[in-house]
């Protein structure tokens, strides 16, 4: 029996691929910017409110912290996520995050979380992480998830974090542009678009281990919701391949 047999997916009414489990008493400039610029979602910060707020809208949901040094936000381990996911193991699928730049002592880590069964994909972040998904210092990090069949979920296009910050916060976002090219085929890989989205849907056409996974959070807080490029972006064949991604990997 694993961790995440206590989901009952014919009583969910969706999974969420993308949810952060953030630090609960976070002060930092970044994190009062982030908090400006996404607003209230009307999910608390507080662990088991966070739980609930999905549990009782019967959506299950992948769950991860971004393991970074950037931003000066206060860390939230593996180890945090991981018992979160264990206590909620009926609505929370964890996924590790692994700051690239650790090197060798990631990759053990990776592969120590792995053999354990304790998580079911990676989340990286590159603008905040600052790297390129296509150097080759990241494959063994890469590799560990690939040989698991796990996916990696990668964040793409603008990145909320640093918006409004001077030098928006020393993020760059070349290292989000756009959907992340490699030559290690094997790897499945979801894109957390904000904007742009084009060149990561033309991505994933190119490639049958490419998904996306598309956030309109801007457009929708301008009140202007895009359907021209919800249209635009074949909506239909998108989802289809998320569900299918979801049925052959973290469930």
């Amino acid at each position: 029996m694993n961790a995440f047999s206590q989901i009952d997916v014919n009583s969910l009414t969706a999974i969420d691929v993308h949810v952060h489990l953030e630090p609960l008493n976070d002060a930092s400039p970044t994190d009062a910017a982030a908090r400006k610029y996404f607003g209230d979602s009307g999910a608390s910060r507080d662990h088991k409110a966070l739980a609930e707020y999905y549990r009782s809208r019967k959506i299950a949901f992948v769950i991860f912290a971004v393991d970074e040094r950037l931003t000066g936000r206060t860390h939230v381990s593996n180890d945090e996520v991981i018992r979160f996911a264990q206590g909620n193991a009926d609505v929370a699928i964890p996924f590790a995050s692994i700051d690239p730049h650790r090197g060798p002592e990631g990759v053990r880590e990776a592969k120590h979380l792995v053999s354990e069964g304790v998580v079911r994909g990676l989340k990286l972040h590159p603008p905040v992480q600052q790297f390129t998904p296509n150097d080759p210092f990241v494959y063994p990090l890469y590799e560990v998830f690939a040989e698991a069949r796990l996916p990696v979920v990668f964040h793409t296009g603008h990145s909320g974090i640093g918006t409004g910050m001077p030098a928006g916060g020393g993020i760059r976002l070349k290292y989000g542009n756009p959907c992340p090219s490699t030559t290690k085929p094997s790897i499945l890989r979801i894109c957390r678009s904000l904007w742009p989205i084009r060149p990561s849907h033309g991505r994933m056409r190119q490639s049958p281990s490419v998904f996306i996974s598309p956030m309109f959070t801007s457009t929708f807080r301008a009140g202007r919701p895009n359907i021209f490029r919800l249209r635009s972006l074949n909506t239909r064949t998108l989802c289809s391949r998320i569900r299918f991604c979801l049925a052959r990997t973290i469930l």
